[in-house]
């Protein structure tokens, strides 16, 4: 049984992967981001939406 912290998770991913505006990449990061189960920080979600569609950071 799914607890409702990974239920309202993988509802908010599936909106977020609905925007066009959104790449399925960072979606994805996201999506293991989560999954993994450590400790979220500010951080990993700047890196996740402020990486360059390329990925190349300059």
């Amino acid at each position: 049984m799914s607890s409702l912290q990974e239920n309202i998770a993988a509802k908010f991913l599936e909106s977020l992967a609905a925007i066009k505006e959104v790449d399925e990449r960072n979606v994805e990061r996201l999506r293991e981001l989560l999954a993994s189960g450590g400790k979220l920080k500010a951080e990993d979600f700047v890196k996740i939406f402020t990486t360059p569609a390329d990925g190349e950071v300059k």
